[in-house]
């Protein structure tokens, strides 16, 4: 398989999170050709889903200002798009929070309606405050939610690794405050940041291993979550200590969407189709949840493009053409 182009990345990375996440929210995993939900409905996206195409939206937002000579902050730009996706949803916002400029995304379908779930994490959203690596906010969300839209920061070309971590824990610290939970977040951008260059899915994990242990206080079960070899259970330092092991922990949603790509990317070797083997894999991360699955599914799209994406998930996914839409105006914006 050739390798794929800057656009087919960024579109298979914003549409393989979509269609992941919304085939692992309603059961329907098996195959690359389980298509239809039960009433023939076309699956809804998920917040991991639509917030990726939030996120993607906002930096292609601050690059075009950028490009037109205007200095722009891009968390602040994600920070506006987030909180348009939190009132699109229904939220009641705080009247302190600023109201962004709607954009050609806001009105597509898909991203017009909520979201097939509402996460608890959505509060951080709605009080009207910035949340900053400083000043996070969310102190007691743990959970993969940040992990799971974190993958646009490295799908952006000709930036450096330590402006994706910058830019990443930004972004999850508009919601997220546990540590955990920015660090998982900063591990999947770095993982989509590598998968752009050509790395493979391993080489791709341990430089984001690098990453991470280079932070101030990296946490020692996202270091281990990147050490995946395989799709197992994952054994992460302090899991004695929780009454429900699994429960709502960002490093174990990691784990899984690490070791999951790992197999799937061994499922390719080992001669399967694109589309099979990101199906496995998909199937494999959402036996531990949706945010797992959203992140296998954008990290396999950014390494083997658009066309790996199982072509009946996405014809049967509610946000495709938003999806591929933002895809195409974000590699406008970043040019060749």
């Amino acid at each position: 398989m050739d390798a794929p182009s800057p656009l087919s990345r960024i579109r298979g990375s914003l549409l393989g999170a979509a269609v992941a996440e919304a085939a692992a929210l309603a059961g329907v995993v098996d195959s690359p050709s389980a298509a239809e939900m039960p009433d023939g409905a076309p699956r809804p996206l998920g917040p991991a889903g639509q917030l990726t195409l939030f996120t993607a939206d906002a930096l292609t937002e601050a690059i075009e200002w950028a490009n037109s000579g205007v200095h722009a902050d891009e968390a602040a730009c994600v920070w506006l798009a987030s909180l348009r996706w939190a009132s699109a949803q229904g939220v009641p916002m705080s009247p302190s929070a600023p109201a962004g400029q709607p954009r050609w995304l806001d009105a597509q379908d898909g991203v017009d309606v909520p979201a097939a779930v509402r996460p608890s994490w959505i509060r951080s959203l709605a009080g009207g405050e910035m949340g900053s690596p400083s000043r996070p906010l969310g102190m007691e969300f743990t959970d993969g939610g940040a992990a799971a839209h974190a993958a646009p920061y490295g799908l952006i070309p000709h930036v450096p690794a330590s402006a994706v971590v910058r830019m990443s824990a930004d972004g999850a610290s508009l919601t997220h405050g546990a540590p955990v939970a920015v660090q998982a977040a900063v591990a999947v951008s770095a993982l989509a940041h590598y998968l752009v260059l050509g790395a493979d899915c391993r080489t791709a994990a341990e430089s984001a291993r690098a990453q991470i242990a280079s932070l101030r206080s990296p946490d020692a079960r996202v270091l281990t979550a990147l050490d995946r070899q395989d799709g197992g259970a994952p054994e992460l330092p302090g899991a004695e200590h929780r009454p429900d092991r699994r429960a709502a922990d960002a490093a174990y949603t990691l784990a899984a969407a690490v070791g999951a790509i790992l197999a799937g990317e061994s499922a390719r070797e080992s001669g399967d189709s694109p589309e099979a083997a990101f199906a496995a894999a998909v199937a494999l991360a959402a036996a531990e949840g949706s945010d797992a699955a959203a992140i296998a599914g954008a990290l396999l799209g950014v390494r083997w493009g658009r066309e790996s994406v199982p072509s009946a998930w996405a014809a049967s996914t509610a946000g495709t053409t938003a999806a591929l839409g933002i895809a195409d105006r974000l590699a406008d914006v970043t040019g060749p």
